[in-house]
């Protein structure tokens, strides 16, 4: 099976039902995605060479979604670039993935206007609206098919190191994740779903997952509380996933609205888990089903669930349920790593390592692969409980996960001490009863000299995508090092928290 053969078996049962509902209201249907799905295919086989990369740089849209099909099933690699980040740092990435062709929308295409020089490879600039990505009939000059295990998305990730990497998933595995989603979450047929994601991010697999089971997917520019509120009304919205900040600012919109959502039945949330309080709120205002889920972009979407029952069971006075991250789904294995690379016992913190088809085929570009011995390292700390509950105690060190959005520790750091009045600074997370996680800056100032807090957010803001700014800035004499004269990050991140009072 192939990431397309999902579109056309929704459109052989129901051709007639809307598949996707872009930002713009306007519906596509099962039938209608399916054949632009085989024209893209098309055009993108005569345009390019097997193994070709096809870069998307554009905010959601229905044509966003015949890329996701339509470029793996000429057997291409589709590489999802974030449109959110500053054009700087969308040229690192197409240089490293060196496309053929890079297809965008106006907006983000404007803002690369040195795209040909600065990526050599690109030989073809085309809008995303453009009928020349549909205007070849199916069925003329058909791409041979791609196998299951050929490349089908290249998807960027922040590492623990700093740098981005370039994480590519096979058809295989993709669909592996969507089988696990569907049976972990219990996604059922006939529903209406919302994605307030950017179809960049992995979180864009639930398109996938919902069009596995026939369902439409509604799409979301951007997340604004008073938007997805109208449009779930709009479009009779029935499921829909959302961060705990997306919740937390939908609830409080409800609030000063007096509106309600009476259509939702059901609302999936990662990245975090969910304070009490919050979920409480939201059940008495919303009377939904949550679901958590924990994943990331090595395997290409969610590996534990927590359900519905579990979060109910959780506020009825088992507080530690809702502090779980849930159980694994029946296709995929995951165990906590002892210092020796082995199982540790029950109830013991340690390494959450993963196994299963849907574990990336390998990082880009020289596709090292990113298990070992079959086990993926996540560098995340978790226990799993008696009762098979995975427990994230600690997130990889080096990265701030604010507002559903991975930063790295060392690209702000690197920002930082550009600035000429900064000696050395050291990034961490701090929790935020909004953002989850805040990112707060520890900075040594060179001597005689000290910017404020002010300048520096402006300078990082100035280099960096606006949500990895600082958003806590503290200047201390020195930084703390360990025993091998590293920075000690345990110990900024309690001096940290102890001066902001977090």
């Amino acid at each position: 099976m192939l990431l397309h053969d999902l579109v056309a078996s929704a459109a052989a049962t129901d051709p007639r039902r809307p598949a996707v509902i872009g930002p713009d209201g306007v519906p596509t249907s099962f039938a209608q995605l399916d054949r632009e799905i085989r024209s893209v295919a098309t055009w993108v086989a005569r345009h390019t060479a097997a193994g070709d990369r096809v870069a998307v740089v554009a905010d959601n849209s229905a044509a966003y979604a015949r890329l996701y099909y339509g470029v793996p099933r000429a057997g291409r690699i589709l590489t999802l670039i974030n449109q959110r980040l500053r054009a700087a740092e969308q040229y690192a990435q197409l240089a490293v993935t060196r496309p053929t062709v890079v297809v965008g929308d106006r907006t983000h295409l404007e803002r690369l206007t040195d795209l040909r020089s600065e990526v050599p490879s690109v030989r073809r600039v085309v809008s995303i609206e453009s009928p020349e990505l549909t205007g070849t009939p199916a069925g003329t000059g058909d791409p041979t098919p791609p196998a299951p295990d050929d490349a089908a998305w290249l998807l960027f990730t922040s590492g623990s190191t700093g740098t981005p990497k370039g994480v590519v998933h096979s058809h295989r595995s993709v669909l592996a994740a969507v089988e696990g989603s569907v049976i972990g979450r219990a996604v059922t047929r006939g529903g209406v779903y919302l994605l307030p994601f950017p179809m960049c991010h992995v979180a864009g697999y639930n398109m996938l997952v919902q069009h596995a089971v026939g369902a439409t997917v509604v799409l979301a520019a951007q997340f604004r509380a008073d938007a997805v509120a109208r449009t779930i009304r709009e479009h009779a919205v029935t499921a829909c996933s959302l961060a705990p900040t997306m919740l937390h600012a939908l609830l409080g919109h409800l609030q000063t609205t007096g509106d309600t959502l009476p259509t939702l039945r059901s609302v999936a949330y990662g990245s975090a888990a969910i304070p009490a309080d919050l979920l409480r709120t939201a059940l008495d205002r919303l009377d939904v089903d949550f679901h958590q889920g924990y994943g990331m972009t090595e395997t290409g979407g969610n590996v534990t669930f927590l359900g519905p029952r579990d979060h109910r069971r959780g506020l009825a006075g088992e507080p530690e349920i809702l502090a779980s991250a849930g159980s694994p789904h029946p296709h995929v294995e995951v165990r906590i790593s002892d210092d020796n690379g082995g199982a540790a016992p029950p109830g013991t913190p340690g390494e959450i390592q993963v196994r299963g088809a849907q574990v990336a085929a390998g990082y880009w570009p020289d596709l090292l692969a990113v298990d070992r011995d079959g086990w993926l390292a996540t560098g995340d700390i978790g226990r799993i409980g008696a009762d098979g509950r995975l427990s994230v105690v600690d997130r990889r060190k080096d990265i701030v996960v604010t507002g559903g959005e991975n930063v790295s520790s060392r690209e702000v750091e690197d920002a930082l001490v550009e600035h000429p009045d900064v000696e050395s600074a050291a990034v961490v997370g701090v929790p935020d009863e909004y953002w989850g996680e805040a990112v707060c800056a520890v900075v040594v100032a060179v001597d005689g000299r000290r910017p404020t807090g002010a300048v520096l957010i402006e300078h990082v803001r100035a280099r960096l995508t606006a949500f990895k700014r600082p958003r806590h800035v503290l200047f201390v004499e020195e930084l703390p090092l360990t025993t091998n004269a590293k920075i000690d990050k345990n110990a900024v991140r309690a001096y940290a928290r102890a001066a902001l009072g977090a």
